[in-house]
């Protein structure tokens, strides 16, 4: 059989254009041999006279013609689909429903793509289950994570990257304990494709996680050119990790790898992703002749994608090196090719680019049009992204209703069971009492105490599990309350970023060129040149708050130096000196865990700086294995904590954030003495 399709995905950043291979094993059924020809098969076919012979050539056929005429082979499958409909072969039905999503997915039908890979899994679990022996339950397995990949790379295809990395994930647990070659290679692709989904995702610590495994099934005798772009992946990763040294390791261990072999798509991917963690370095000599060497086998094997990206690269380093026209000249070709070829995010990059280049000319109204322009682009492109943003909350809010409808069943369930078990214990002890009135009262009256006593066990029981579903309610609703809080903050940090901060600066240029053709007395030039620092201080303090709404460093770095970021920042903005100590945040917490400590660290500092007028701040955050303490305490004016409690949402909103960490919170302030916040936690979900 014929595994999941070739993969071809393109990243987030301009220096990650990298397609992936998925490495292709063939999985036989029923001995196939691919080296028949095509007429052979044909002639063999005509002449068959049992239909299992016939499903297996068109079987094979379809195998070799996939590759090359998707139409033809298609026309295969279904021949061999109408002769397993009569005969009932499970197994057989199985690979028509796997191989038949794999077209349909090729074919972008990816509704009716689904519905078939969602059949063959059905059928593998049966097929699983009723295995006989070894051979056929590894088999099974195998064929039913081709399925799991196939639904993983049509979620990803569809941006549902958080749902495609859960069919990997399944997909590589299914097989953990299959032992055969085949299974090796599997688990090779299915981590790299994990590792593309988070680099995606711009989660690079997670897509170092899983590339590095990947190296784990990467052999250079078996595949060289496999070995080589998974150590390119890594060094990748490690550039968006702003892990330079870890980068530059992987990069000298393949070097003379690629120098020998000196293949010009190789070479390409080497020296671009080279360049690119130069051009993060800002080491624009280095990064300029990487950017050259990848530009120039871009021309050799004619990739115009790849000498669009390399330009790109070539024009930012003569613009940071001072060389202004190549610059320029460089950066128009970008333009142009993308244009051609239809890449909005190379238009986007170039039109950037351009902008700042006569910005350093002194061509103000060039400037201002490139940048009008980019603020299109990047428009439209958000647009885009929101939408799917938007679809994939609507998704992720119909599956909670879902969820909810079933809780409420549940609940309801377990009230009727309740009312039953109720009752027919009643009905119980009522003709016991009954038998035992005739017999004995004084046995009767025993009967009936202890009737009553069951009754309100019972009554008990009921309560206590009603106020557990109610808990898990609120749990439910608070967790989709503060994720649905950090997907807006993230959103609009982004917008005031890009948005208005474009917008903005495209004003300052604008008001620039108006200020050299414009005769302006001495007054109005001060007021003039007043009216853009006060522009200026508004971008800065925009670019601020955005930050404050979302930090990258908490995405990229972790809690520990986001934390810091942000108290340095208030130092700078604030006369009261914020001291910070951390012990123990080496290792990063789940992403979800760490926004929402952050927002408790940041909510107190906040209050410090609107109310305290403390002159003095300790900021300590230690961890002991999964235990997390933090302690705020400031030597301000200090507060009644107990009438606090009813006044603002800044305590209310700490104490909802502690209580969904399950945490303990304790604030011991006395007016004109100063607060401190202590706050412990029990870190339950590693990453």
């Amino acid at each position: 059989m014929k595994n999941c399709h070739m993969i071809k995905l393109t990243w987030n950043y301009w220096y990650r254009f990298v397609f992936i291979t998925a490495w292709l094993s063939l999985l036989p059924l029923n001995m196939y041999s691919q080296s028949n020809s095509i007429d052979s098969l044909s002639k063999l076919l005509q002449i068959a006279q049992h239909d299992s012979t016939k499903i297996d050539l068109h079987f094979q056929l379809y195998v070799i013609l996939s590759d090359y005429d998707l139409a033809r082979a298609d026309d295969h499958l279904e021949s061999a689909f109408k002769l397993i409909k009569k005969d009932n072969n499970k197994p057989n039905a199985a690979y028509y429903f796997s191989s038949k999503g794999g077209v349909l997915f090729d074919l972008a039908k990816y509704d009716e793509s689904k519905a078939h890979y969602d059949t063959a899994l059905a059928l593998y679990d049966e097929l699983i289950t009723s295995s006989k022996n070894p051979s056929q339950l590894n088999y099974n397995k195998l064929s039913r994570a081709d399925c799991l990949n196939g639904l993983g790379l049509l979620s990803a295809k569809l941006y549902y990257f958080q749902e495609s990395i859960k069919y990997y994930l399944q997909a590589i647990e299914s097989i953990e304990d299959v032992s055969t070659p085949e299974r090796d290679i599997k688990l090779l692709y299915l981590y790299a494709n994990i590792a593309s989904d988070y680099y995606e995702l711009e989660d690079f610590a997670n897509a170092l996680k899983f590339d590095l495994a990947s190296l784990n099934y990467l052999n250079p005798k078996d595949d060289i050119d496999g070995f080589v772009i998974g150590h390119l992946f890594v060094a990748d990763d490690y550039g968006g990790l702003l892990q330079f040294d870890s980068a530059f390791t992987h990069l000298e261990k393949i070097r003379p790898i690629v120098d020998k072999l000196n293949k010009p798509n190789l070479n390409l991917r080497f020296n671009f992703i080279l360049g690119g963690i130069y051009r993060k370095k800002k080491e624009w000599n280095n990064a300029l002749i990487s950017f050259q060497k990848a530009d120039d086998a871009a021309l050799i094997i004619k990739d115009e994608f790849q000498s669009l990206n390399s330009e790109e690269g070539i024009a930012a380093c003569y613009m940071n090196l001072g060389l202004l026209p190549k610059a320029r000249a460089l950066a128009v070709s970008a333009l142009d090719k993308s244009n051609r070829l239809n890449v909005p995010l190379g238009k986007m990059q170039s039109l950037k680019l351009l902008t700042e280049i006569e910005e350093k000319a002194g061509n103000v109204a060039k400037a201002f049009d490139y940048q009008k322009q980019f603020i299109i682009v990047s428009d439209s492109m958000k647009k885009e992204k929101v939408e799917r943003q938007m679809h994939e909350i609507e998704t992720k809010y119909q599956n909670e209703k879902k969820e909810k409808e079933i809780l409420e069943l549940q609940k309801s369930n377990a009230l009727q069971s309740l009312s039953l078990q109720k009752q027919s214990t009643f009905n119980y002890f009522l003709v016991g009492s009954i038998v035992g009135l005739l017999v004995m009262g004084f046995l009767g009256y025993r009967n009936l105490r202890h009737r009553q006593l069951l009754a309100k066990q019972h009554d008990q029981l009921q309560q206590q599990r009603i106020r557990e579903l109610e808990k898990d309610k609120q749990l439910v609703a608070v967790d989709a309350l503060l994720k649905g809080q950090e997907e807006e903050r993230s959103r609009m940090a982004k917008d005031l970023h890009d948005g208005l901060g474009g917008i903005l600066s495209g004003v300052k240029l604008s008001l620039g060129a108006m200020k050299g053709n414009m005769l302006l007395s001495d007054e109005n030039t001060r007021l003039f040149s007043r009216v853009l620092d006060q522009l200026d201080n508004s971008i800065t303090e925009m670019r601020r708050v955005a930050h404050n709404m979302m930090p990258e460093a908490l995405v990229k770095l972790g809690l520990q130096q986001a934390i810091q970021d942000y108290c340095d920042g208030l130092n700078e903005f604030v006369p009261t000196p914020f001291k910070v100590q951390f012990h123990g945040l080496g290792a990063r917490m789940h992403g979800p865990t760490e926004i929402v400590i952050y927002r408790i660290v940041q909510e107190l500092l906040n209050n410090i700086v609107k109310h305290a007028a403390a002159t003095d701040v300790l900021v300590q955050i230690m961890r002991h294995d999964n235990n997390l303490s933090i302690t705020v305490e400031d030597n301000g004016k200090g507060f009644d904590v107990a009438s606090a409690q009813n006044k603002g949402n800044g305590l209310g909103n700490v104490r909802s954030r502690v209580d969904y960490l399950k945490g303990h919170l304790d604030i011991q302030s006395i007016p004109g003495k100063g607060t401190s916040t202590h706050i412990d936690f029990v870190i339950q979900e590693m990453l």
